[in-house]
This record gives structure tokens, C-alpha cells and sequence, in this order.
């Protein structure tokens, strides 16, 4: 079997919601720190789905930016 650059892509697309789903996540507050965790729990453990599933709901809940 040959290895090709689209194989990759192919594994790498799934990712895409999860990864973004972390990272708004970790960069964004919360109503309270129980949510912030629980969201990261459902997208690292579920990881597809968890990823659509914050995408289209959780987003939302998202109060704002972490302050620095």
C-alpha cells in the first residue's frame, strides 16, 4: 500500500472542530469554571461529535476573552 499526502488530510479534517473547539475554549471565559471544564471534558473525550456539538452550542456561552 502506498502513503499519500491526501491520507493525511483525510485523518487531520475530523480534527478540525475539536481542536478549534480547544482553543476557543481555553481563550474564552465562562460562566463559571465547572463550565470551562466541562466543555473541555466533552470535546477531549468525544472528540468529534464534542467538537460539533460546542461549535453549534457552546460557542454561545462563552461570556468573552480571558483578560491578560
Amino acid at each position: 500500500m502506498i502513503f499519500h499526502w491526501w491520507h493525511v488530510l483525510i485523518l487531520m479534517v475530523p480534527m478540525i472542530p475539536s481542536l478549534w473547539s480547544i482553543l476557543h475554549i481555553w481563550g474564552h471565559e465562562f460562566a463559571s469554571p465547572q463550565q470551562r471544564v466541562l466543555w473541555l471534558l466533552l470535546v477531549v473525550f468525544v472528540p468529534v461529535l464534542g467538537g460539533i456539538i460546542y461549535i453549534f452550542t457552546g460557542r454561545k456561552k462563552a461570556l468573552g476573552e480571558v483578560q491578560s
